[in-house]
């Protein structure tokens, strides 16, 4: 492929990923506003049901705040030349600007496990970066492999998205 196709691929991703984040975290949420400051609360809540009697491993809420700023990580890395500390400081702070704005117009419950799952998500996504880095030794090359992963992930998840806007329209 061509270096052009890469470059429109990777930011046709980072635009669309940028949609799906504010439909996920502020377009699609019902007007209602809570607050846990409580840090593991509501993990635990998810994750630990009937009074512990069954454990669930896997929750939409718990994994799907993590796998949400995967994304943001390796982007956001980029985008700092690989600073670790920079861009987890960053990625923490838009998801405290996002429970904010949530809580301010009271569009979804404003959570501090959002804020750790948010967080750990991009730091598993500057993780990722940074084995890319090991292997690919190049800025380009890592912008290509990227671009070429998220094309894999984002494009499905596209034509999935377009197909439900139209079906529920």
């Amino acid at each position: 492929m061509s270096k052009g196709i890469f470059k429109f691929l990777f930011w046709s991703m980072i635009v669309f990923y940028i949609f799906l984040i504010v439909e996920l975290l502020f377009l699609s949420r019902g007007g209602y506003r809570n607050v846990n400051l409580v840090p593991f609360e509501t993990i635990t809540s998810y994750i630990n049901v009937d009074n512990g009697i069954r454990r669930k491993l896997v929750d939409v809420n718990v994994w799907g705040n993590i796998l949400m700023f995967v994304p943001a990580g390796m982007y956001l890395m980029i985008f700092n030349k690989g600073e670790f500390l920079k861009t987890l400081l960053i990625i923490c702070g838009l998801s405290i600007a996002a429970e904010t704005i949530q809580y301010i117009f009271a569009i979804g419950a404003t959570d501090i496990d959002d804020v750790i799952l948010n967080t750990f998500g991009g730091f598993i996504g500057i993780l990722i970066y940074l084995v890319l880095a090991k292997i690919f030794k190049s800025e380009h090359r890592i912008k290509k492999f990227i671009a070429a992963i998220s094309g894999l992930v984002g494009i499905p998840v596209l034509i999935i998205a377009i197909i439900v806007t139209i079906v529920n329209w």
